[in-house]
């Protein structure tokens, strides 16, 4: 009797079959399932190590952009942190993706594989030209050593990884038909996953930076209310020693930042103020009598204390020195000649004498509106920095 046999087909299994005594068929059990060559083994191995290399470069490029925090500051840190996310995050998914098709085979799994190495090579080329990142001006300081970090870590597993794809056993192994029925939804189940952490990091990225960049309380150690006070005042106390004081010509008062803001985040701000001298009423042929003497003299005494009496270069008297900035008791000082929280003062006697003096940065908590009317009747009286209420 002749044995059954199974019609050839593409479907159909492979069954062995012979004849044995008695007329009867014996089938042999179909073969196994191949397993991954040993090199498809390894090259996934790299794509999840690539993948945790790229995590741990966004995390450590994450603490480099946060050094930039400062209370009140936008720094850009907001943006500089979802840039790095927005560069290195795309290839988690890929990563993982071709490692989980890799174990399948087929022409798919070669895709992703090439879509790996592609986007590696793109993300380096990114993170190490700063024109190209998104914020170019303010990530140029940074970029490079993140570029760097990716490349000395990711770069030998992608070159590892290319050289394992193009041995034989990994290219039949890439170029057969899957081995195993298609997982519904595996595509999209990490897509998903990956970008539902994506969205994640970028929320905590912009809570953490509105908190740190958030301004805290006043400490009120150089607060600004009183500071143009204190210049007036310093002003009164020099001309109250000059002999015959016939008052001023002009007041210029400027109130520049000092571009920084204290712990707490204020802005800081300098007072500047200048007086220009009336000649004094002397008269025709008599010598212009000097106020350079008194004020030297003045600045000598009380809480005053003269830093520089003597010529400039060309030959022009000039008298510095410092006064003692009104601050509450206990508060800090401020790195002064003196070493104290002080108002500078300068006396130029120049063809048209003036009288300069300038405040330490002192903290802004709410704008200022506070104006002081000139003293000594000047002709000209010129406020810039501040608005002053009507």
């Amino acid at each position: 009797m002749k044995p059954l046999l199974t019609p050839p087909g593409p479907d159909a299994p492979t069954v062995a079959s012979a004849t044995v005594a008695g007329g009867a068929a014996e089938t042999a059990v179909p073969h196994a399932r191949t397993r991954a060559p040993l090199s498809v083994q390894i090259l996934r191995l790299l794509l999840i190590a690539a993948t945790a290399s790229v995590i741990a470069t966004w995390l450590w490029a994450w603490q480099g952009v946060q050094a930039y925090a400062w209370p009140g500051v936008d720094n850009d840190i907001t943006e500089r942190g979802l840039a790095y996310l927005l560069i290195l995050a795309p290839a988690v998914p890929v990563n993982l993706i071709a490692a989980i098709r890799l174990a399948r085979g087929g022409r798919r799994a070669a895709r992703y594989l090439a879509a790996a190495a592609a986007l590696a090579a793109v993300q380096t080329v990114l993170l190490l030209t700063p024109s190209a990142m998104p914020l170019a001006d303010t990530m140029s300081d940074g970029s490079n050593d993140v570029g760097i970090r990716h490349l000395l870590t990711t770069g030998p597993l992608v070159f590892a990884g290319l050289w394992l794809a193009t041995t034989t056993r990994a290219r039949t192994w890439l170029g057969a038909a899957p081995r195993t029925r298609r997982l519904p939804g595996l595509e999209a189940i990490v897509w998903c996953l990956a970008l539902a952490c994506i969205v994640a990091m970028g929320t905590e990225v912009r809570q953490w930076t509105h908190t740190a960049s958030a301004t805290g309380a006043p400490a009120g150690e150089y607060a600004e209310p009183g500071t143009w006070a204190g210049l007036e005042q310093a002003v009164t106390e020099t001309t109250d020693a000059i002999p015959g004081f016939t008052g001023f010509t002009t007041r210029t008062l400027e109130v520049q930042s000092c571009e920084y803001h204290t712990p707490a985040g204020l802005p800081t701000y300098r007072y500047l103020l200048t007086y220009e001298l009336r000649d004094s009423a002397t008269e025709p042929g008599a010598p212009e009598p000097s106020a350079a003497a008194p004020i030297a003299a003045r600045w000598s005494e009380g809480e005053f204390t003269l830093t520089y009496d003597g010529a400039t270069i060309d030959g022009t008297r000039l008298i510095t020195a410092e006064r003692t900035f009104p601050t509450e008791e206990g508060r800090g000082t401020y790195p002064t000649a003196t070493g104290v929280h002080a108002i500078t003062l300068a006396y130029t006697e120049a063809p048209a004498p003036t009288l300069h003096l300038e405040s330490p940065c002192v903290e802004r908590a709410t704008e200022s509106t506070e104006c002081i009317l000139p003293q000594g009747d000047p002709d000209t009286d010129t406020v810039n920095g501040i608005t002053c209420r009507e």
